[in-house]
């Protein structure tokens, strides 16, 4: 191959450990799909979640990679304030098992599994939301991956709780977009919550703006298509 795009840095060391040249690989990330964007929320949509209450909102696959373990463990850790809601949308391999702790350590008055709904209403969902909650396990594949959801969430203007390593990581800490604490530490993911949940609300807003501009600046999709076309355009020059 002429040229090599990835959709995060950190796969460039391992191509680059199998013998393929450094100047051959550049990164071209992934990009939401254009109906995310920031949206005011005309009609509250959290069925059972009290509307004034701290609302954090994870959206996708319920699965082993994304550490539901720890995160049931911060749930318990701050159950004792009721404020702070979860929601879950979304659903997959570890949705019982979740919903099995959920019942035993009597969650349910603060942790609510609202199943899946079509990509579409995704951005009226987040709306609903005070953070976006995103994590992974700790494991070095996830560490060097950028998930779309970080797009997704960043290119609605949310602020973002983030535990997770690597990657992913480093784009909440550059966007100025949230707060991240390492994979699978549940004691650090509680502070957060409890830091985010006690900021001025302009502070709050201040990084769901961060998102979307660092979205704008380097994930969006016309933005992206302009730098593949120079891409293309160098590469026939070449």
């Amino acid at each position: 191959s002429d040229r090599i795009l990835v959709s995060s840095n950190g796969f460039i060391n391992s191509i680059v450990d199998k013998g393929v040249s450094r100047g051959k690989i550049e990164f071209f990330p992934q990009w939401a799909e254009p109906i995310f964007k920031p949206m005011r929320s005309n009609k509250y949509l959290l069925t059972d979640v009290p509307e004034n209450s701290f609302k954090i909102m994870f959206a996708g696959n319920i699965g082993e990679a994304q550490d539901f373990s720890s995160i049931i463990e911060v749930v318990k850790l701050l159950k004792y304030d009721k404020s702070i809601q979860w929601i879950i949308l979304g659903g997959g391999r570890r949705e019982d098992w979740v919903r099995s702790k959920v019942k035993e350590y009597k969650l349910e008055e603060c942790f609510h599994l609202l199943g899946s709904y079509p990509l579409e209403k995704m951005p009226a969902f987040y709306a609903n939301a005070d953070v976006m909650l995103f994590s992974l396990k700790n494991e070095h594949i996830f560490s060097i991956t950028i998930p779309a959801k970080v797009q997704s969430y960043l290119a609605c203007g949310k602020p973002i709780l983030a535990m997770i390593n690597g990657e992913g990581s480093k784009v909440i800490v550059d966007a100025n977009a949230g707060l991240v604490c390492p994979a699978e530490s549940p004691k650090d993911l509680a502070e957060n919550i409890l830091k985010i949940k006690k900021m001025e609300v302009n502070e709050i807003s201040k990084m769901g703006l961060n998102a979307r501009k660092y979205y704008d600046d380097n994930f969006e999709r016309s933005y992206l298509f302009d730098r593949a076309e120079r891409i293309f355009e160098s590469m026939c020059k070449s």
